[in-house]
């Protein structure tokens, strides 16, 4: 790494960037350097096979331990965070993890940072960058914690004090050098084990999350035939999962999304499992047209309905 030059002079513009992207929506902004990540949680979960059928998180490891050479450039990393809680939701059928019922968060995030670095660029005329929203090799959650967002719970979600793990990410890589926030050193997750004792599958163990046994991976990203976990254990969840978060101390208090974006679309909650098991194409593409649910496709949505009953 380059040795720091010129921070003292960029720390107000360094505070005027995260004061920015506040006003435009963002919950939080950290600033970290691109050094290298230490893997070993990565390596860990890849020994134990815990990415199940996620092949792609075995490519580009170098890529997802040194930031650099994601872009090269890069001088500095901006974090942010934005809450997406949408309120207690009820449902009237099977449910849908809060983080898709309402517009794909990837888009959503990626239009706010393009204005904040349209912002940035009037700091910096030369800068380059390049924006990441769940898109590339990036260990999002321990960016985010070395940029003081947060830290990593024992559900292996990052948790945020202000709005526990309802919360989206992003990155933003940037050449220009800004001094870099306060990492958070510690986990305020203490004894609890909340969120390994609701755990219907039991998927998770403390920051150790094996995907083969967890309903949001099974419902989101697996494919071929449903397995015989789901089959039993689906607790009434369709698309994804909420149960550690919706156990978890730090995710009590935390205070409705300000963004409609992220509130649920109007047919969504009101959908019963008879109706998802008759729904035709134009249907599921007239009612989760934008939202995240769509990845999981409409033969295999109505798959997962089949098994899905509400509890």
């Amino acid at each position: 790494m380059p040795i720091s030059t010129g921070w003292p002079e960029r720390v107000e513009e360094k505070e005027r960037i995260r004061a920015e992207a506040l006003s435009l929506g963002f919950s939080k902004a950290g600033f970290t350097t691109p050094e290298r990540i230490r893997g070993d949680f990565l390596l860990h979960w890849l020994e134990n096979g815990a990415e199940a059928g996620m092949a792609y998180m075995r490519r580009n490891i170098e890529l997802r331990l040194e930031p650099e050479k994601l872009f090269p450039p890069v001088k500095t990393i901006i974090s942010l965070a934005v809450n997406y809680f949408p309120g207690e939701l009820k449902y009237a059928g099977p449910k849908i993890s809060r983080y898709a019922v309402g517009k794909d968060y990837h888009r959503v995030l990626k239009k706010m940072m393009k204005r904040l670095f349209t912002f940035i660029r009037t700091l910096f005329p030369d800068v380059q960058a390049r924006f990441f929203v769940d898109s590339a090799p990036v260990l999002e959650r321990e960016i985010a914690r070395r940029a003081g967002i947060g830290w990593i719970g024992k559900n292996t979600m990052l948790i945020t004090k202000e709005y526990g793990s309802w919360v989206f990410l992003g990155e933003m890589f940037i050449s220009v050098e800004l001094p870099p926030d306060s990492p958070v050193q510690t986990g305020y997750c203490g004894t609890c084990t909340a969120c390994i004792d609701a755990c219907p599958t039991g998927a998770l163990k403390p920051y150790f999350l094996d995907s083969r046994l967890c309903l949001s991976y099974i419902t989101v990203e697996h494919k071929g035939e449903i397995p015989e976990v789901y089959k039993d254990k689906n607790h009434g969840w369709l698309f994804g999962c909420d149960i550690c978060q919706e156990v978890c101390p730090w995710n009590a208090r935390v205070r409705k999304t300000t963004m409609e974006e992220f509130l649920p679309g109007p047919q969504i909650l009101l959908l019963k499992r008879k109706e998802l098991l008759s729904l035709s194409r134009e249907k599921f593409d007239e009612i989760f047209r934008g939202t995240p649910v769509k990845r999981a496709g409409f033969e295999k949505l109505k798959e997962l309905a089949r098994y899905c009953i509400p509890k």
